[in-house]
């Protein structure tokens, strides 16, 4: 198991250091207070301190991405790829929807045929559609 690095746990380890390496037991005691207070404030503030991300998440999070152009590529042609798209536009209206009924109607009502450069302008309407949806309900949450 790693340890994520924290940006307060990176403050602090200098005053945590000291505490545990330095001669003068007043010295530690001064080096502990500080650290203390240093990850008091911090959670008083609730401040969120973000985890220092690793190079392999970051990969991660490109494959993502990658895959998901690759399934549209995919959808331009096969069926199942672009049910893999109709199901990602249906969870969005789950979200949005409290009823499940309602988001599939949603999704139904928004068609995407087509093969090739007539299914991209197709996607594209409905993502502008699906965007407009989305910002209407935030607007009246």
């Amino acid at each position: 198991m790693k340890l994520r690095l924290n940006l307060a746990l990176i403050l602090t380890a200098p005053f945590f250091l000291v505490a545990i390496f330095a001669g003068s037991y007043l010295v530690r005691w001064i080096a502990v207070l500080v650290a203390g207070t240093m990850l008091l404030a911090f959670m008083l503030e609730e401040a969120e301190l973000p985890y220092i991300p690793r190079r392999r998440e970051q990969k991660r999070r490109k494959e993502d991405f990658e895959r998901l152009a690759d399934v549209i590529k995919m959808a331009k042609k096969g069926s199942v790829a672009k049910q893999i798209v109709l199901d990602s536009l249906l969870e969005i209206y789950e979200i949005i929807e409290e009823d499940r009924e309602k988001a599939k109607t949603k999704v139904r009502e928004l068609k995407i045929t087509g093969s090739g450069n007539k299914f991209l302008e197709d996607l594209e309407k409905v993502l502008e559609i699906v965007e407009a949806d989305v910002n209407e309900s935030r607007g009246s949450l």
